[in-house]
């Protein structure tokens, strides 16, 4: 239980009550002049009030808890999320009205300022907790990652108005963002077969009937796999989810090496930014979610560590595991070549194909281009996502080091293509998507 004692602040004027208190000094200071006592008492009584203000405010030690909740418990960049305050007195004395905002770090920022209510006082007589105050304000969630929100804030003052005091209440918690997914078209996408055929991603059943099971809508989902009959027998979305068990891999490399994204800015010490990096992160979960839809198991690679050797991490058959993988994925320089080849390999060995492999790169060192070109002769088809940050339909041609990239790349085996962050992921996706798996 998180109480509000650790976070009281010193009390301080208002405006009104340094009013009062400039006044007291302009009447003591006529009072000898004009030769009149009354205006002594005034000049007494105008002090008094904002003393008096803010001894009230002083001894005030409420006892208050939040408790911190989003709606959705994650959220995607560029929506909207209600963020529900659930606020108790656990004092003797009740509070009165006050005001109250929810800080935040940016790129958030705090909430609005509102009204809380008068919290009644706590009787442990009558009740086992305090009667709950839910507040209620949406915050807008621009940038996907994980972002701090709290403590609670709230300021009370006297009854005149003339003094005030601010409370931390509680501590802060983590609201997830994750990136921004599109819908991916199909185009010539079909779960290979073990003979090397296209395989329906949906099996009919003994009866003739195709075999579906249905679970709840996750966030990613496709609106056209949503099941209506299952939907309006469990009163909420739910989508198709295929009866089948599958081992055929598609391996997706997303470049988190800072050195490839030039135009990062540094946010803290620990955390940079880039609208390019921004951009590939939402391409990458993209086509790993797409790719999920279309029955592959996934496995998503990401830059290796210096001090690990590389790995990739298999998804759960479920597109949140790739958004809160996008959720956490953050620049970091320092880091080794990209070498995705023994990946690519291995899901080649489990399901005995040689899997389709997806790259989104920024400016990838030599080394890197190497290891790619390795990685692609273990593949059935490599397909490139070159991000760079000049705008198509700009005067200005794509910088030097992306179309050379694409050169190399393609010497190499694989399919490029120059992008943008002004290119949405799906417009991305079309170029010559029957090309991909071959």
């Amino acid at each position: 239980m998180n109480g509000s004692r650790h976070g009281l602040r010193w009390p301080t004027l208002t405006i009104r009550g340094w009013g009062f208190l400039a006044a007291s000094v302009a009447l003591f200071a006529l009072a000898p002049m004009l030769g009149q006592r009354e205006i002594a008492f005034a000049a007494s009584a105008s002090l008094a009030l904002p003393l008096l203000s803010l001894m009230l405010v002083s001894v005030r030690q409420p006892k208050l808890t939040v408790v911190r909740r989003f709606s959705p418990e994650t959220a995607s960049a560029g929506t909207d999320c209600e963020v529900i305050l659930s606020v108790q007195n656990w004092g003797i004395v009740p509070t009165p009205g006050a005001l109250w905002h929810d800080e935040a770090a940016a790129p958030l920022g705090q909430s609005p300022t509102a009204t809380l209510p008068p919290l009644p006082a706590f009787r442990s007589l009558e009740t086992d907790t305090p009667r709950l105050t839910t507040l209620r304000y949406l915050i807008d969630s621009p940038r996907r990652g994980r972002h701090a929100i709290g403590p609670l804030s709230i300021r009370f003052s006297d009854p005149f108005g003339l003094a005030t005091r601010r409370f931390s209440v509680g501590g802060s918690d983590t609201l997830t963002v994750t990136p921004g997914v599109e819908a991916l078209s199909r185009g010539s996408f079909r779960l290979p077969s073990g003979d090397g055929q296209a395989m329906q991603s949906r099996r009919p059943s003994a009866s003739g009937e195709q075999d579906v099971i249905a679970r709840k809508y996750q966030t990613g989902d496709s609106i056209r796999r949503v099941h209506w009959p299952a939907t309006a027998r469990h009163s909420e979305l739910m989508v198709r989810q295929d009866d089948q068990h599958t081992d055929h891999e598609a391996v997706v490399v997303l470049d988190t090496r800072a050195e490839s994204f030039p135009n990062f800015r540094r946010v803290t010490a620990a955390e940079t930014q880039s609208d390019t990096f921004e951009w590939a992160v939402s391409m990458a979960v993209s086509i790993g979610v797409h790719l999920l839809h279309e029955g592959y198991r996934v496995v998503l690679v990401e830059s290796p560590d210096s001090a690990t050797p590389h790995t990739g991490e298999r998804a759960d058959d479920s597109p949140a595991d790739l958004l809160l993988r996008g959720a956490y994925a953050q620049l970091d320089s320092g880091r080794p070549p990209l070498a995705a080849r023994d990946i690519v390999a291995d899901a080649g060995r489990i399901s005995g194909e040689l899997p389709p492999l997806f790259a989104v790169l920024g400016d990838v060192d030599r080394q890197s281009i190497d290891a790619l070109a390795q990685a692609a002769t273990a593949s059935s088809a490599a397909h490139a996502f070159i991000v760079h940050p000049v705008a198509i339909g700009s005067s200005e041609s794509a910088p030097e080091w992306a179309q050379l990239l694409s050169e190399r790349l393609t010497r190499a085996g694989w399919t490029a293509r120059l992008v943008s962050p002004a290119v949405p992921p799906s417009a991305a996706w079309e170029f010559d998507s029957a090309r991909i798996v071959r």
